[in-house]
């Protein structure tokens, strides 16, 4: 009886840790989700095209470059890979050019920008914690156009309204914080400016805007 006893024991002792692997089962790790709300900064380079024209003197461009920096918040929504989402942006800018205005010698004009911003839609494609997406939408901006030598003088510069599309990548190095980088094209068409020197003489200027900034965002 006592030999019975014993081997009952030892083969539990023997068994027990092949039980105790076969009971306890690993938990598979849940894929990251996009969806949710997310606010976050952003800073980069904005490269502008600015086309003057007029009836009065020759065609000549102010392309110029600066910083832009500010923040953003969005939504996204993910299903199955795909993500849908919404975002706003606002950020300041230093961009500026100047050049000869048209073939006048000794003069110099300017075209310079004090903020950019857009409400945009996007549409992305998910690997897990990796994104990929494209987005399009309205853009905002605040341009000032002037002569800034000796005789200086402005051409009806303001707020512009616009369009804007671009591309983005984005990785969730944690469940909250995401980081990316996004380029955009903005195209802020045609306005006409009257001088505030020179009653009824108008400057043309056609706008358009190439921007790259990196991103990093909270996730809620």
């Amino acid at each position: 009886m006592k030999l019975v006893l014993l081997c009952s024991v030892a083969f539990l002792a023997a068994t027990s840790p092949i039980l105790a692997a076969d009971l306890v089962q690993p938990v598979a790790a849940m894929p990251f989700s996009w969806t949710g709300f997310y606010v976050g900064a952003q800073a980069g380079g904005g490269w502008n095209d600015s086309h003057w024209s007029g009836t009065t003197f020759i065609p000549f461009n102010t392309n110029g470059s600066g910083g832009v920096f500010g923040g953003q918040i969005g939504y996204n929504y993910q299903i199955n890979q795909f993500v849908i989402g919404i975002e706003g942006n606002l950020a300041g800018s230093t961009v500026k050019g100047d050049n000869q205005c048209s073939d006048v010698t000794g003069t110099v004009c300017e075209t310079k920008q004090d903020y950019l911003a857009s409400v945009r839609g996007r549409l992305g494609y998910a690997v897990d914690r990796f994104l990929v997406y494209g987005d399009g939408g309205v853009a905002f901006t605040n341009y000032k156009f002037a002569e800034v030598d000796s005789f200086q003088q402005s051409f009806g510069g303001g707020s512009r309204v616009g369009w804007t599309a671009g591309l983005g990548v984005e990785y969730a190095f944690t469940d909250h914080w995401t980081a990316g980088v996004e380029w955009n094209y903005y195209d802020f068409g045609t306005k006409s400016g009257e001088s505030d020197v020179n009653t009824g003489f108008f400057v043309d200027n056609r706008d358009t805007e190439n921007v790259v900034v990196g991103k990093i965002n909270y996730k809620f």
